[in-house]
């Protein structure tokens, strides 16, 4: 049986959504099976970090996610086998060496944080690795001066517009040996960090308590409640969509989500329905 080829690039990106989009602006390429596509996503800006590749500390962050985000949403997460996840690891520690590997992140906590455990699980990788930040390099190549766009993540650029930043970038120099140090060395100081909600200051990735969001929700919901009726109930899913959609930071849906059940819990807010999933309660300001 003849041995089946393998790719000469590997391109990561950090969701389902950059994902789809990476693969559909480069489909147009020729050579498509000297390509290969490959997703990390699990949002690490969230829960426990520590060694991920020990059981325990998988273990340990699997079930801080498990009991805090809806499962009715996320069912396919709760499900997920702990041993797909150690299968990610291996995956990417056993990719070939002669194979270039293409990570794409954008200048937020998700994919930032996403890039320092990948260059981690790659430490002992010879393949050349290059890295694309979409977020710096979109601004750069289209932003003009009436009309300027600040990419929050990767997931939100056009095909075409991710094709080109591919050729603008195909010709740049690999990692040297000292900046895959560094980045390895950033994911274990940021890994060992006590913070559960990681988001960027100033271009730096900070680790933070998990209610660091929880003034800001309450404000938006205190912003939305002169709309509605006296005493009236807000979906929630319109208070989590007001809190990404105006945020500078790009914000899991789920985590924000998961931080207005524990103001109701709190006594802050009062919940109307069933919390099964944003779409079935409804949030009011808690009476006084």
């Amino acid at each position: 049986m003849a041995e089946v080829e393998k790719p000469n690039e590997i391109h990561i990106t950090f969701g389902d959504s950059p994902l789809g989009s990476l693969k559909m602006g480069m489909s147009t390429l020729p050579d498509q099976e000297k390509r290969s596509f490959f997703s990390i996503d699990d949002n690490y800006a969230v829960g426990p970090l520590g060694d991920l590749t020990r059981r325990a500390d998988l273990q340990r962050r699997h079930l801080w996610l498990t009991e805090r985000m809806c499962l009715n949403d996320r069912e396919a997460y709760g499900m997920h086998e702990l041993e797909s996840l150690f299968e990610l690891n291996a995956t990417i520690q056993s990719f070939d060496s002669k194979t270039s590997i293409i990570i794409w992140y954008a200048n937020n906590a998700r994919e930032k944080t996403g890039l320092l455990y990948a260059m981690y699980l790659l430490r002992n990788t010879e393949s050349p690795i290059y890295l694309i930040e979409t977020s710096g390099l979109y601004k750069q190549l289209f932003d003009r001066p009436d009309v300027q766009y600040d990419v929050l993540h990767t997931g939100e650029i056009l095909p075409e517009k991710l094709l080109a930043m591919w050729h603008v970038c195909s010709e740049q120099e690999p990692l040297s040996k000292g900046e895959r140090r560094q980045l390895e060395q950033d994911w274990l100081e940021l890994s060992v960090q006590p913070g559960l909600l990681r988001m960027m200051e100033n271009g730096v990735i900070r680790s933070l308590t998990e209610d660091a969001l929880d003034e800001y929700i309450m404000q938006k919901v205190g912003e939305l409640t002169p709309n509605w009726e006296p005493g009236k109930y807000i979906r929630a899913a319109r208070i989590v969509g007001e809190v990404i959609g105006t945020s500078s930071q790009h914000i899991s849906d789920a985590f924000v989500e998961y931080r207005l059940r524990q103001l109701v819990l709190q006594g802050q807010l009062e919940m109307d329905g069933k919390p099964l999933a944003m779409r079935y309660y409804s949030i009011r300001l808690a009476e006084r």
